[in-house]
């Protein structure tokens, strides 16, 4: 059965460039729903709505409901949910949508890194040529010497694309123990690890949403779009493309997230945070052009 229609690879790519606009807008959605909820309440929200979405197209779909391993479930959910979309929340809560989502595609450098120790894969060759325009980009965008103004913002964003890199490597391992059904664990990664979360209204004094008709479309678009169909099309996407051909059409989605970003809420950089994110932009590049060459 395909997956919303992907039966081909010309229909695989289709939707991979679907899918690059829908992520790429999903911040400026996200950043307009922290409008009228705190990040927190914001976060536990879309997750939900976007858990039950999965839910019910694993159901619609016959597919396997149940995890084969509740230790992947746990290790993958707490890297890519807790950690990633609780960070992610938090610093477009006080930073611009576009910034954000440059400092989350850090990912593909952390995950290097990581995989070298977990998995056994060095870092080898242009991949640190990389590694380095990834590391100089992250401190011209961050500025660590510069503590006025969104610091704080820009430090989650990192830690987000950390998180991220962490779900992706977790989720690498446990594939090498046995092969595992990929929409069956992102869904129950993303249940398990919202709980943490959605534990901590009851503990801390937290504001409810402001609900109206822009905080339910920011939900519904984040949480059924961007979190739920969003992940049923990249698994079909990877179904027919190789993983390195499809991250390099990915890189479109921090410069659409920047654009619309300046267009909807105004939000400009500084030459500085320029010359980062094209550092950053170069070492995607190189990271992609691997993968890709050795996918062939």
């Amino acid at each position: 059965m395909g997956w919303f229609g992907i039966s081909s690879r010309r229909a695989a790519y289709i939707a991979l460039a679907c899918l690059t606009l829908l992520w790429g807008m999903n911040w400026a959605a996200m950043k307009a729903g922290l409008q009228h909820a705190d990040p927190i309440i914001f976060n536990i929200e879309r997750t939900w709505v976007a858990i039950a979405t999965l839910f019910a197209v694993l159901l619609l779909q016959r597919r396997r409901l149940w995890p084969e391993s509740w230790l992947a479930v746990c290790v993958t959910g707490f890297f890519q949910t807790t950690i990633n979309f609780g960070a992610t929340a938090m610093a477009l809560a006080s930073g611009g949508a576009g910034r954000t989502a440059v400092l989350v595609f850090t990912m593909p450098f952390w995950t290097l890194l990581i995989a070298w120790p977990v998995l056994g894969e060095r870092v080898r060759g242009s991949q640190w040529f990389a590694v380095g325009f990834a590391l100089l980009g992250l401190v011209l965008v961050v500025e660590p010497w510069n503590w006025q103004g969104d610091l704080a913002a820009k430090l989650w964003a990192a830690v987000s694309g950390l998180g991220w890199a962490g779900g992706t490597v977790a989720q690498a391992y446990f594939q090498r123990q046995r092969r595992l059904e990929g929409l069956t664990l992102i869904t129950w990664q993303m249940a398990v690890g919202i709980l943490p979360i959605t534990a901590l209204p009851f503990f801390l004094p937290l504001p409810a949403a402001d609900w109206n008709v822009a905080y339910l479309g920011s939900i519904l678009y984040a949480g059924v779009i961007g979190s739920g169909i969003g992940f049923v099309l990249w698994v079909g996407v990877l179904g027919w493309l190789p993983a390195g051909s499809a991250a390099l059409n990915m890189l479109a989605i921090p410069v659409i997230a920047l654009l619309s970003s300046m267009l909807i809420f105004g939000e400009r950089l500084t030459a500085l945070e320029w010359l980062g994110i094209a550092s950053i932009g170069v070492g995607l590049v190189i990271v992609s052009a691997r993968a890709w060459s050795a996918r062939r």
